[in-house]
């Protein structure tokens, strides 16, 4: 059996982790309630109200995903009472935020665990999570969550206690040390 310890010292903020925007009704509540179960810390902006086109970097360090929805499906999830105007105020508010995502991925077609999938496995392997799991496949889903976790926190991907042997995975080459 793993057990994954975290360190005393973890930061009061996530290192990592993610910060959602995109227009209403995209998914980002949805999206970061489900990240959360999988043990990524991400942060849902209302980037689409605001002026300040920054505003989802002031929430603190994280990779940037910008979830997009059609009018057509922002209307069928939320039936809001504004048009297509209002909706590219919305979607303009969110350029910058567009030029800095590190994944855009389009929610329209994707059930709520879909897109929860596709952003655990683009941020598996972003955080090189996806070596590691290859190199333990018999890691149960609890486990990864753990592990996922702690990467949120911490530059190395983390101290594995396994079988009295002391590990710690290199985030970035994905070896161990």
């Amino acid at each position: 059996m793993t057990e994954v310890r975290y360190e005393s010292s973890k930061p009061a903020f996530p290192t990592k982790g993610i910060v959602l925007v995109g227009v209403c009704a995209s998914g980002k509540t949805t999206a970061s309630q489900g990240l959360a179960k999988c043990g990524i810390t991400a942060r849902a902006v209302a980037q689409e109200h605001s002026m300040i086109s920054n505003l989802y970097q002031r929430s603190g360090p994280g990779l940037v995903v910008v979830l997009v929805a059609s009018w057509g499906t922002v209307h069928r999830r939320r039936r809001l009472a504004w048009d297509r105007d209002f909706y590219r105020i919305e979607w303009n508010r969110l350029t910058r935020a567009r030029q800095d995502a590190k994944l855009i991925l389009h929610t329209d077609s994707l059930t709520r665990e879909a897109v929860v999938a596709a952003i655990v496995r683009w941020w598996d392997r972003e955080m090189g999570l996806d070596r590691l799991w290859a190199s333990h496949p018999e890691w149960s889903p609890g486990e990864q969550s753990q592990v996922r976790h702690q990467a949120t926190y911490a530059e190395t991907v983390p101290t594995i206690h396994s079988s009295a042997r002391y590990r710690c995975i290199d985030r970035k080459f994905g070896r161990s040390v």
